[in-house]
């Protein structure tokens, strides 16, 4: 498939954005033969990323500058191996008319006051961007119509959400909860388009209600090279039949030493 041509480095327009709001979005970078091909396998039934030309976008060019500067540093970073690991991957297909859970959402990897390996950090002038995630939308999304929300700016939070539970990641038990919804965001954008954004952001899945398309959204998850929060579950032959370089977004979780290839005996499980 064509690749466009994408930048070498996260502008420091996108740092601050991306510090400011806890996401990005980066519209258009896959090309319509790119768009196509992904298109294919998902409504072919594809699940998860792995394989085909969906496995293009787990280090595609247009997401791995940045997710090189919001996951790693030096002395980890190499020509021949990625410095952040892929945590996991699903594809969701929804048609006008799916209803979004409401009992798990919104959500956040860990409560905001909760300090932890997941969680968003700057230091030094540096972002650690903790668990992260890309959104491939593969359809036109549409201001109102379903896409992802977010609580811009709470992946800075420090103040509980009002919660019975404060260690319970979910915002559903909130007496706040109509509120916290009024103030998040969304998004539109055409297709080909992806959505970075830090877990750690209060964010939740929304009604689809666009009856011009489906939504068709491959979700991947990212993390630095020394924390893991999903187990992988990916079998040794379908990382194998990667390249070398994708090969090592599923290396072991460690790093003391060199840690920079995949194997049977270095691997996410």
């Amino acid at each position: 498939m064509e690749r466009l041509a994408h930048m070498t480095a996260m502008t420091d327009e996108q740092k601050f954005f991306y510090d400011l709001h806890g996401w990005i979005m980066l519209p258009s970078v896959l090309s319509a033969d790119e768009i196509e091909a992904c298109k294919t396998e998902v409504y072919a039934g594809a699940k998860q990323s792995y394989q085909g030309a969906l496995a293009e976008l787990l280090d595609h060019p247009a997401i791995t500058p940045i997710l090189t500067e919001i996951l790693a540093e030096e002395p980890y970073l190499g020509d021949d191996w990625w410095s952040f690991r892929c945590e996991g991957s699903f594809i969701t297909v929804r048609e006008a008319g799916w209803e979004a859970p409401g009992t798990e959402l919104p959500h956040v990897v860990r409560p905001p006051q909760r300090a932890n390996a997941m969680r968003y950090q700057v230091a030094g002038g540096k972002i650690f961007s903790g668990l992260t995630r890309v959104v491939w939308e593969l359809e036109e999304v549409a201001a109102g119509s379903g896409g992802t929300t977010f609580l811009s700016g709470s992946h800075k939070l420090h103040i509980g959400y009002g919660g019975p539970d404060p260690n319970r990641p979910n915002i559903s038990e909130s007496p706040w909860e109509d509120n916290i919804r009024a103030a998040m965001t969304d998004y539109s954008c055409p297709p080909g388009s992806c959505i970075i954004f830090t877990e750690s952001l209060i964010h939740a899945a929304n009604d689809w209600t666009n009856t011009d398309n489906p939504r068709c959204a491959v979700f991947n998850c990212y993390n630095s090279l020394w924390a893991q929060w999903h187990k992988l579950d990916l079998a040794h032959e379908v990382i194998e039949a990667m390249p070398p370089k994708r090969r090592s977004l599923f290396r072991g979780v460690w790093e003391l030493g060199a840690n920079r290839e995949y194997s049977l005996e270095n691997r996410t499980v």
